[in-house]
């Protein structure tokens, strides 16, 4: 809408007034002395200026400048955050803490989550140079992680590069054949019923020393033979499992008879005054066991590996062992059977 009036009582000269309505509500008005003398030449110039005005309106309003990407120093308080309120286990929340501090903020503490560049890629694994190849692959995981949730949270709109990140590296599975594995239940037989529990809760319940040490009479259901594996002990304290899921576990019969001999004095079945054990009480029961059998110490995981081979060699399979295991893909199953009984028991079939 135009309106012309005479400016100032003059007789060729006008001010223009100009209303210009656009889309959801926009508006725009001018008010302005015509630059150009005589009425028809005052409207032709406020028409010209009202398609201006209109072609304003109607253009698409810029989107607010966006503050620049906070810095990795600043960032990563609020990463471990968000991975709290995610849940995550103890040990992955420490892990990240320890990655954080040690090899990736004093690289990148002052650059900008959008600024990494190739160099500070191999800046961080020249820092990881006398640390082992596994150490390195989850530094880079955790540094992928730190900048896709950083795009998942829309602080940066993409990756500031791609880089690669090397494969794992996994050992040879080992177990205990079934001459150690006899020794085994014959030394803790021998130190008492604790000990026999223990050690069938690896080789038969495949259990997690953690989830050995978590493990609550009201988790157990001997009748039934099962037992819910909810809790585990990670670095002293009581967390839920690996993978913060609650799943079920078969009880062999000479595993559910071991568990039924143990005095029920507490909340845990291996009941520390109505709390439970830690991770150095369980490996020194174990330690106890390999003494008494004359075996070396292997660690405890091993135990978990020769249940998964039992399962395989009995003809379970990968997806038993997985189901058993309670793994969430059948190439992590995989690497707990000790092939080296398999490949000979293949050459001989083959022989035949």
């Amino acid at each position: 809408m135009i309106k012309l009036r005479p400016w100032k009582g003059t007789k060729n000269e006008f001010e223009v007034d100009i209303i210009v309505n656009g889309p959801q509500g926009r508006s725009v008005r001018k008010r302005v002395k015509a630059p150009v003398t005589g009425k028809s030449n005052a409207e032709r110039w406020a028409k010209a200026l009202e398609q201006e005005l209109l072609t304003q309106l109607l253009a698409p309003e810029a989107a607010p400048d966006k503050p620049p990407a906070p810095r990795f120093d600043e960032f990563a308080p609020r990463f471990l955050d968000l991975c709290k309120a995610d849940r995550l286990g103890v040990n992955t929340l420490m892990n990240y803490d320890v990655q954080l501090r040690h090899y990736l903020l004093p690289v990148l503490a002052r650059r900008r989550l959008d600024e990494v560049t190739p160099a500070d890629i191999s800046a961080i694994k020249s820092r990881l140079a006398a640390k082992s190849h596994n150490t390195m692959v989850e530094v880079l995981k955790t540094l992928r992680r730190i900048i896709n949730r950083a795009i998942a949270e829309k602080i940066i709109d993409r990756a500031p590069l791609d880089f690669d990140i090397p494969r794992r590296n996994h050992k040879l599975p080992v177990a205990y054949d079934d001459h150690e594995q006899a020794a085994l239940v014959a030394a803790a037989l021998e130190l008492g019923s604790m000990y026999l529990a223990v050690l069938l809760l690896g080789i038969d319940g495949g259990l997690r020393r953690g989830e050995i040490l978590g493990l609550q009479w009201s988790d157990v259901d001997l009748a039934r033979s099962l037992m819910t594996i909810r809790h585990n002990i990670v670095r002293g304290n009581l967390d839920a499992p690996k993978n913060r899921t609650e799943e079920q576990v078969g009880i062999t019969r000479r595993l559910g008879e071991a568990l039924a001999a143990l005095p029920r004095t507490g909340p845990f079945v291996f009941d520390n005054d109505g709390g439970h054990y830690k991770d150095h009480n369980i490996i020194a029961w174990l330690r106890a066991i390999l003494r008494q059998a004359g075996m070396p110490w292997r660690g405890t995981h091993i135990l978990r590996k020769t249940c998964g081979t039992r399962i395989a060699d009995g003809g379970g399979g990968v997806s038993a062992v997985a189901t058993h295991l309670r793994h969430r893909n059948l190439q992590t199953a995989s690497r707990y059977i000790d092939r080296r009984g398999a490949t000979t028991r293949a050459l001989q079939a083959l022989e035949s």
